[in-house]
């Protein structure tokens, strides 16, 4: 009874504010703020991971491209009567291999057209232009003077000299020139012709046709040959050859006339 009775006490002291129990702490890392804490302490967190070391760094960029353009003739000069010298717009591969049969000169005469007829170029070989003069020694009875009436002497003439490219060299300091030896030297009778009075209806011109393809050709550094050069004359290995119905010399590209500066 007694125990009934002090539990009934105890309620209404609660009750009516006399009595006041005290509560145990909470355990360490049980309250609500250390929840909350760590919570906010990961949304909060704004460290990266570093980069993985088995990815390396970017490819670097491609390397610009190589020469990918031909060499070109871009002007062929005399040297004296057995040499010409040819330059291109860049260094020249040597020459050692290339057959100088893919060369040959030409006189190139231009027709304008102003006769009539349609305009053209006719290629025609040197033989008939470059010629030697030749003069034989006097027959016995002739060395009189004046010579005796039976004394027969023709006197000298001119026989034809075809000129072929024997032989060509890289320039020993220009790697841009290479130097072509002719099997025959340029005459006074073929500049003569070149260097003429203009005139409006035909034009004489000296030329050098280059035909490429095959292994012995001319290349420059990187290997890429160069281009033909109205390589029909030097195919044909005939003596006459013409390009009608065309402007004059519009089949060479490019158009190099060849200059006689020796006599």
């Amino acid at each position: 009874m007694l125990g009934l009775r002090f539990s009934r006490l105890v309620h209404a002291a609660i009750a009516s504010g006399a009595l006041i129990l005290g509560a145990c702490p909470d355990a360490p890392g049980d309250t609500e703020t250390g929840t909350e804490s760590e919570t906010d302490s990961g949304d909060t967190d704004t460290t990266s991971d570093p980069p993985d070391p088995t990815t390396g760094f970017p490819p670097p960029p491609p390397p610009p491209p190589g020469d990918i353009t031909p060499p070109a003739l871009a002007g062929v000069t005399m040297i004296d009567s057995f040499t010409l010298q040819l330059s291109f717009t860049e260094a020249i591969a040597p020459v050692d291999t290339v057959n100088p049969k893919r060369f040959r000169l030409s006189l190139a005469r231009g027709y304008f057209g102003n006769y009539g007829g349609q305009p053209a170029t006719y290629l025609r070989d040197l033989q008939y232009y470059n010629l030697i003069e030749y003069c034989p020694p006097p027959p016995p009875g002739c060395y009189y003077d004046p010579p005796p009436y039976y004394c027969y002497y023709g006197g000298c003439y001119y026989q034809p000299a075809p000129i072929e490219v024997a032989d060509l060299f890289n320039h020993y300091a220009d790697p841009t020139q290479v130097i072509v030896t002719l099997t025959t030297p340029i005459q006074p009778s073929l500049c003569n012709l070149l260097k003429g009075p203009e005139d409006p209806v035909f034009d004489f011109v000296l030329h050098l046709h280059y035909a490429s393809g095959g292994q012995a050709q001319v290349t420059d550094l990187a290997g890429l040959p160069l281009p033909p050069l109205a390589d029909a004359w030097v195919k044909s290995q005939s003596k006459y050859y013409n390009y009608v119905n065309s402007a004059p010399f519009s089949n060479f590209n490019p158009f190099l006339p060849i200059p006689c500066t020796l006599f």
